[in-house]
């Protein structure tokens, strides 16, 4: 996991006194899950050019104290996301793949060559509801009702990072992907197919296209 390593040591370096990866090394010898976990991030980080891999680093070092309530460190993560992306566009055949800096002005993540015309790609993650961390929290038993389909609040949710991202594409260019990665409530996604059906009629209804939706880091489900 040479990036991930590389990445947690530069953390280290720039923010001392912060323990989220003080024991990052004997936590992934003790749990393969922990270690799988960022093993999936690290696989996607190695597809990543030099200069690519430059650009995500310093943008996921400089969101590291973005957090949200019972989600540490969300911001440092949804940018180590950009990288499925990034392997997303490289495997579909694209050329030119490269990130972005980020400057003074929105753009998109990443620029690409589709079609021999220049294109962006905007990556957002959505993850799971504030409902949610409270029921985690709480350590109560719950019967799993509310996870049957989604909900209103979702669907906001989801309108409005897609749209944001269209915007985020538009300020450079007319063609681009919107690439969203989709953490449910439904943490062992027993209702998936419910979700999938759900979420291709009201994109459909939205009229948003040129999008790709990543369920979860690991696996292969997508829609």
């Amino acid at each position: 996991m040479s990036r991930i390593r590389e990445i947690i040591g530069d953390l280290r370096n720039r923010y001392p006194g912060d323990d989220f990866f003080s024991s990052f090394e004997d936590s992934c010898r003790i749990s393969p899950e922990k270690r799988g976990y960022y093993r999936t991030y690290n696989e996607a980080l190695t597809v990543l050019d030099d200069e690519s891999w430059k650009i995500l680093k310093d943008k996921a070092l400089a969101h590291y104290l973005d957090h949200r309530q019972g989600q540490k460190k969300q911001g440092f993560f949804n940018q180590l996301n950009e990288a499925f992306a990034y392997r997303y566009l490289v495997k579909r055949g694209f050329d030119d793949v490269r990130f972005i800096k980020e400057g003074r002005i929105t753009s998109p993540d990443i620029r690409f060559f589709a079609y021999n015309s220049q294109s962006y790609c905007e990556v957002k993650t959505l993850g799971i509801s504030n409902e949610e961390i409270d029921r985690r929290n709480s350590h109560e038993v719950h019967d799993g009702s509310g996870y049957v389909s989604l909900g209103k609040g979702f669907l906001n949710k989801f309108s409005d990072a897609v749209t944001a991202a269209r915007q985020q594409i538009y300020a450079l260019g007319p063609n681009g992907l919107v690439y969203v990665i989709v953490r449910f409530d439904d943490i062992a996604l027993d209702y998936y197919q419910n979700y999938r059906k759900q979420l291709i009629t009201f994109c459909e209804n939205q009229g948003f296209d040129n999008l790709f939706i990543k369920i979860g880091l690991r696996g292969s489900k997508r829609i």
